[in-house]
């Protein structure tokens, strides 16, 4: 049986004409009766219906795509998610969130039926699948990732410069032997932070160019270590500690990488920060609760959010815009994890 305009209308208890007005897209309703028209019109298959209301629908709704395993990384990616809808809501969007898995991105139903005005990637997302999404027609905006294969406009932190202020600044408390911890392969994000890292050593002639990579072998561990910080595998995380001798400090790629080292030099029997100190990058909530309180880098976590959707608007209403790559700036925040 076909839905009606009535039927609607009988739903939310409102007149037929309130349902009209929403449905054509003209003055008369509020913006928050508008959108529960249309969601519900959407809901009872009258969209699917009479197609003609489809691009008016389409102008209440972004998606918002994430890896599903970034679903288990913690609080940074939360906030920001938080954010996007919250800022997604002042503009009169709904924010629709699809997890995808990019060794086989399945395309949501969403953009397919062309329900949505704007795709906002949060996360990585390989070039293949960002092309597929960008041939759509349908403007997109990255999150915490840019692509070197497409153009495309991109919220990002200015990661090189947070590794590189965090290195600087323990050199200034007097370490010699910096190590870097972190899974390189995870993400470019951790990749710039060990860029930062590399240069303030250089830059402070802590080691000259021509050894910074035995200085690192030395030091740092930067290969097959992300799975373990996701599953919280202490056992493994202290199998990789005791590969070589410690270094006097360790600069994490991010919170949750501090977070499991710090226990697990516990559990080794090694103080923090009195042995070895450890930092680490994002200022989630896991540096409250780490013990001893962690040093980290502050990143504008609800900003890169906001940033994302007044972005996507601008290239929703077709404004003349550059594609562009935004860098948020950063700073220390210092806690009790160094001496």
């Amino acid at each position: 049986m076909k839905i009606t305009m009535k039927d609607i209308a009988n739903r939310l208890g409102i007149s037929i004409n309130a349902v009209s007005i929403a449905l054509n897209d003209k003055p008369g309703v509020s913006d928050e009766m508008r959108i529960e028209i249309l969601r519900t019109a959407d809901e009872m298959g009258y969209i699917n219906q009479k197609k003609k209301y489809l691009s008016v629908f389409s102008k209440t709704n972004i998606c918002v795509l994430m890896q599903t395993y970034y679903a288990n990384t913690g609080h940074f990616y939360s906030i920001v998610l938080r954010s996007i809808v919250e800022q997604a809501k002042v503009f009169g969007f709904f924010s629709i969130l699809n997890y995808f898995e990019d060794e086989q991105l399945v395309m949501p139903e969403c953009i397919i039926e062309r329900k949505v005005a704007g795709i906002i990637i949060v996360g990585k997302i390989s070039d293949e699948n960002l092309m597929m999404l960008k041939n759509t027609g349908i403007p997109v905006v990255l999150v915490d990732f840019t692509s070197l294969y497409t153009p495309c406009d991109c919220i990002l932190t200015h990661n090189k410069q947070g590794g590189y202020m965090m290195t600087d600044y323990i050199i200034k408390k007097g370490y010699k032997k910096i190590g870097f911890f972190g899974d390189l392969s995870y993400s470019m994000s951790f990749e710039d932070r060990f860029t930062g890292y590399k240069q303030a050593l250089m830059n402070n002639h802590i080691v000259e160019r021509g050894k910074l990579n035995q200085y690192i072998r030395d030091y740092s561990f930067t290969k097959g270590i992300e799975n373990y910080v996701l599953e919280n595998d202490l056992q493994s995380i202290m199998k990789i500690l005791k590969m070589k001798p410690l270094p006097e400090v360790l600069v994490c790629a991010n919170d949750s990488n501090a977070f499991v080292v710090i226990l697990a030099l516990t559990q080794l029997g090694i103080k923090v920060p009195d042995e070895v100190g450890v930092v680490g990058f994002d200022d989630t909530p896991l540096c409250l609760k780490s013990i001893p309180q962690m040093t980290t880098i502050q990143v504008q976590k609800e900003l890169m959010g906001q940033v994302a959707v007044s972005k996507l608007i601008d290239l929703i209403h077709r404004k003349e815009t550059v594609t562009m790559t935004q860098l948020l700036s950063v700073k220390i925040v210092e806690r009790a994890s160094l001496k």
